[in-house]
């Protein structure tokens, strides 16, 4: 089993996170950590093979994490990371990459995402245990074999990948979420995880249930629909 630890600042999304990765055979989380520095003292205890890393970070940016994570005090432990993160800039891409990345995957994103890099990632681990010698072939399939999860994408449209992510967050919630738990689990706008749930019940992917506080005002909260969905299939 691959020894997992997921980083989000956010409790509800680590926790998220750390479900989809249980569900990938071969992989077991054994820790959470909200901060830089949880992250750092966990890893001792620990010992992580794989690091599920957000990069904003209450304390320390995680790019910083993640080179603190390859000086030698850590030589110890062989880590890898995946960055999990909603930064989209090229700068925070280069350095992840230069700093030893193995995957770097963009919120707002759903269970087939994660799911996809973290096969690639145990074929690629699996062959790499296997090898004894080196040549050129074998080092091709290695790279090949993580390579998988990064080739091209099938042509789709952020708005169908966010819409996707939104429904899956919700079919692997027990319960009913917010506009809001939405928006804090993917890291998109309130008003954007509106619009594609309005969209979602529009379609019947998802149902619709006003709770009422003190307030007088009723909260908007939404579930996914079982039923229709397996009717569709």
């Amino acid at each position: 089993m691959i020894r997992t630890l997921v980083v989000d600042d956010d409790f509800r999304v680590a926790s998220i996170h750390a479900s989809y990765v249980e569900k990938v055979p071969g992989f077991v989380v054994v820790g959470q950590a909200h901060s830089a520095e949880s992250l750092v003292s966990r890893i001792a205890p620990l010992a992580p093979e794989l690091v599920l890393l957000d990069l904003y970070l209450p304390d320390h940016h995680g790019l910083e994490v993640l080179k603190r994570l390859r000086q030698p005090s850590f030589s110890a432990h062989e880590l890898d990371v995946i960055v999990i993160t909603a930064a989209s800039d090229a700068a925070s891409v280069r350095t992840a990459m230069q700093c030893g990345a193995i995957h770097y995957l963009l919120k707002p994103f759903g269970f087939p995402q994660l799911q996809e890099k973290l096969v690639a990632y145990r074929e690629m681990r699996r062959q790499l245990d296997a090898l004894r010698t080196a040549d050129q072939s074998s080092v091709d399939r290695l790279y090949a074999a993580l390579g998988r999860a990064a080739g091209p994408v099938p042509a789709r449209s952020h708005a169908t990948h966010t819409l996707d992510a939104i429904a899956d967050l919700l079919a692997n919630e027990p319960g009913d979420l917010s506009a809001s738990d939405v928006a804090s689990a993917l890291g998109v706008s309130r008003a954007t995880a509106q619009r594609y749930l309005t969209q979602l019940e529009a379609d019947g992917r998802v149902a619709l249930a006003l709770r009422y506080g003190s307030t007088g005002r009723p909260g908007h909260r939404y579930r996914y629909r079982w039923s229709e969905a397996a009717a569709g299939d």
